[in-house]
């Protein structure tokens, strides 16, 4: 695949350090996605949290229904839908209603979970995790491509116990047919690639250390969905939806840039929990570390566009997701390195093919 097959993405955590507000991050984030639309960006992915400071957003279908009406060709993501968490006919609904609201621009990116307060919060058994995710996403699979549900599980039963119906219709069904494209969300293991691999669906993986280990796990998603049957072309086309979550920074030089992007990145980062979340490790290292490892990719124009040309060749993705704000970044900052990337490096990756 040729570097003009490169599509990008912006990702959203809604980061609440002491010098922002739960409002401003909201509304902040409304604001990137719009902009993001104007310049052209693919994809616009929203991550799921709630009780943390570090991510307030506890529906991503509710942010992304907000900027539905007021974006017209990004793509919206939920990165991710947390399936263990939620009702399974309430996310077919809710979601199907999205992708009608949006005309068809859902990206449904699901994952498992993985912080144990969330699971106290709701009240769920993290012990139950995998089954309840599984369950959830046969009765969604089901209503998207049937219109109706009649399930009965372990943890879930659509519908439950009564006399007034032996099977729910899904009111609306979603726009795009036979549903929306599903992306598989992989921030640790292996496993998770290796399902999507298996079921023949797209990924975006987290924050990996090196670009060398996103190529191994390209590698894995090949040979895994080899195994599984598929061929080379339907593998090529799935790598070429994935995508790869990166902090990403563009400034007037890289000197800049490092001064600017680092008070909010490490606030994060050194939330200790964190750093594994993004395949980061738990040992505390420092800024310069992070920028020698390759996690973070900033500079001038220039210089971006150097290491993205690299980092396609070395890891065989087809789509980046930028972390623009992470940490809770100035706005007027965010907004201009997302232009710049837009105006200034992009167009450099064309050019380079």
């Amino acid at each position: 695949m040729s570097q003009d097959n490169l599509h990008f993405g912006i990702f959203l955590l809604t980061n609440v350090p002491e010098w922002s507000t739960e409002h401003e991050a909201i509304h902040k984030g409304i604001e990137q996605i719009n902009l993001a639309d104007e310049l052209g960006f693919e994809e616009a992915w929203v991550a799921e949290h709630n009780a943390r400071r570090y991510g307030i957003i506890s529906s991503s279908q509710v942010m992304l229904a907000a900027v539905a009406g007021t974006t017209k060709n990004i793509r919206l993501g939920s990165g991710v839908t947390r399936l263990p968490m939620n009702h399974p006919l309430k996310l077919a609904e809710d979601f199907s209603l999205l992708d009608a609201i949006s005309n068809g621009r859902l990206n449904f990116g699901i994952g498992k979970a993985y912080d144990l307060l969330e699971f106290q919060a709701y009240d769920i058994d993290p012990e139950e995790r995998d089954e309840r995710y599984q369950e959830t996403f046969e009765i969604i699979m089901q209503g998207w491509r049937t219109g109706k549900i009649n399930y009965k599980g372990k943890h879930f039963s659509v519908p439950g116990i009564g006399e007034q119906a032996e099977e729910i219709q899904l009111m609306p069904m979603p726009v795009q047919k036979p549903h929306p494209p599903v992306f598989i969300m992989v921030s640790q293991t292996e496993e998770s690639l290796r399902y999507a691999a298996r079921e023949g669906f797209a990924f975006v993986l987290g924050q990996m250390p090196t670009w060398e280990h996103m190529a191994h796990l390209v590698r894995v998603y090949r040979e895994e969905a080899r195994n599984a049957g598929f061929s080379y072309d339907d593998i090529d086309a799935n790598i070429a939806r994935s995508s790869q979550l990166k902090a990403i920074h563009v400034s007037d030089d890289r000197a800049t840039a490092e001064e600017e992007y680092e008070k909010g990145l490490m606030w994060y980062l050194n939330i200790l929990s964190n750093r594994a979340k993004v395949g980061l490790g738990l040992t505390e290292l420092s800024f310069q570390d992070y920028l020698d490892k390759g996690a973070i990719i900033l500079g001038s124009s220039d210089d971006v566009a150097e290491q993205l040309e690299d980092y396609r060749k070395v890891t065989g993705i087809g789509g980046l997701v930028g972390w623009f704000d992470a940490g809770s970044q100035p706005q007027e900052r965010v907004l201009r390195s997302m232009t710049k990337f837009a105006q200034e490096v992009r167009p450099q990756l064309t050019a380079r093919v």
